[in-house]
């Protein structure tokens, strides 16, 4: 036992094999840690993976049951410390971990940083003192930690989301931009992005359908506020993920809004037409800071919002054949959050989008023996950013279909921008799969900017 005592009491994290079935001290760096949920039993319980200068592989399992959530660590930033007294030691199938026991251990969280004061920022309720010595294993173990690389975690199930698909468990590396609670689903939703984009998915459903019961354009009941919105990325996908009805209190404790993290152990399923994330009660969260490694791989992706190509969605480039043309072909892209959140007035922008709907899609709807002058259609746009509603009206609907065709041409051109088998029609419950499209956007605003309406103009659809 001479390791304790010259570390104060503290346990190095190499040694705890010595110490099976035997209560210690440890304090290590906080590299993971799982949001605090309610327990299958009546205590809440998080689990922390933590290392120190003696080990880094593998990371310790520390797993911390209490009996009020409030109670349980909440980890503030990347690299900071935990100190933990009187907690057991556990061998299973050669793997070490560590247990706290509501009764019995207690906890110190401290700010990671060197030169930091030594108070902690939480503790358990119990009465803490920390000795000299323990301070001075902070003070040695902060040093440390100013010149290590620590791991981002094993690649073996880590993916970006444009290799997403549905029902496989997998890490994200990604920025946390918001956190909110979704009141008419009953659960909390994080707003992750990693610069690129998600994969396009096929839309389910009957287009007769769009009339009472349209596409959504969003995962979250209800629209985020401008504001917010303001603060994500134009460029890639925002995906939405839900979190477990066991995270009763997720967004009081989850700390790692605007961070860039790795969620362990998520999976996505589709919705509407929509990728949706979700984390499970055995996710994780590790925390990382802006300097490392990981996060200057994944920062090289906000090259694409000053690229010379524009706000090009990752699944097109610049050699991609439309089913469109536009009257000016020379002007860069940008995306349907561009536009619906930083540009403002009567502008116009090209986009590079999918029509995943439209209403009214009847052909026969088209034939007013008023002439064309009074059609107007109702399209719904999407890109991997976002999805809004766009107007085709009078002369620019003749535009875009060229002329006045018959029903029944078109019928094909409706079909053909919408992904639709040629056999298929609006009545049949189907799948269509929307091909890219470029198009001119035109943003008129009322009200103060209040009421934004976006018209397709300038561009004309080919179908030779």
């Amino acid at each position: 036992m001479s390791s304790q005592r010259n570390q104060g009491g503290i346990v190095r994290i190499k040694e705890l094999a010595m110490h099976v079935k035997h209560k210690v001290n440890l304090l290590g760096v906080v590299l993971e840690f799982s949001i605090p949920r309610k327990s299958q039993g009546t205590d809440y319980v998080c689990v922390l993976k933590i290392v120190d200068d003696s080990q880094q592989s593998p990371e310790l399992l520390v797993n911390i049951f209490t009996s009020s959530i409030d109670q349980l660590p909440r980890v503030l930033s990347p690299r900071d410390l935990i100190l933990l007294k009187n907690v057991m030691i556990k061998k299973h199938q050669a793997e070490l971990s560590a247990v706290f026991y509501k009764d019995s251990s207690s906890f110190a969280l401290f700010d990671g940083n060197s030169g930091s004061n030594l108070l902690p920022y939480q503790s358990s309720p119990q009465r803490f003192e920390i000795t000299e010595a323990e301070e001075r294993r902070i003070n040695v173990l902060r040093q440390w930690c100013v010149g290590f690389e620590f791991s981002s975690g094993s690649n073996d199930y880590l993916l970006s989301l444009k290799d997403i698909s549905e029902h496989r468990y997998f890490d994200l590396v990604c920025k946390v931009f918001h956190v909110s609670y979704d009141d008419s689903k009953g659960l909390w939703m994080l707003f992750v992005w990693d610069g690129t984009d998600v994969p396009p998915l096929s839309i389910p459903g009957k287009l007769e359908d769009e009339e009472h019961n349209p596409l959504p354009l969003h995962i979250e009941s209800s629209p985020l506020d401008l504001e917010t919105l303001r603060n994500f990325f134009p460029v890639g996908t925002v995906l939405r993920v839900s979190t477990d009805r066991s995270y009763e209190n997720f967004g009081r404790y989850f700390t790692a809004t605007g961070k860039w993290v790795r969620i362990r152990n998520m999976s996505c399923q589709v919705s509407s037409g929509m990728w949706h994330g979700l984390l499970q009660s055995s996710s994780k969260i590790r925390l990382f800071s802006d300097n490392d490694n990981v996060v200057w791989d994944y920062m090289r992706f906000r090259e694409r919002i000053s690229g010379g190509h524009g706000h090009m969605p990752i699944w097109t480039d610049p050699s991609s054949q439309f089913l469109t043309e536009v009257d000016w072909v020379n002007v860069a892209s940008v995306t349907l959050m561009k536009i619906a959140t930083q540009l403002q007035g009567n502008v116009r922008c090209c986009c590079i989008v999918r029509v995943v709907s439209i209403h009214p899609f009847q052909a026969e709807h088209y034939s007013s023996p008023n002439g064309s002058s009074e059609y107007t259609m109702k399209l719904t746009l999407e890109d991997p950013t976002a999805r809004i509603h766009a107007l085709l009206c009078g002369k620019e609907w003749v535009k875009f279909f060229g002329g006045s065709p018959p029903p029944d041409v078109l019928t094909k051109k409706i079909k053909m921008l919408l992904g639709m088998p040629e056999h298929e029609d609006g009545n049949d419950d189907m799948v269509r799969n929307p091909p890219w499209i470029k198009c001119f956007l035109h943003l008129k605003e009322s009200d103060g900017g209040r009421n934004r309406v976006y018209y397709i103009r300038w561009t004309k659809l080919v179908t030779d």
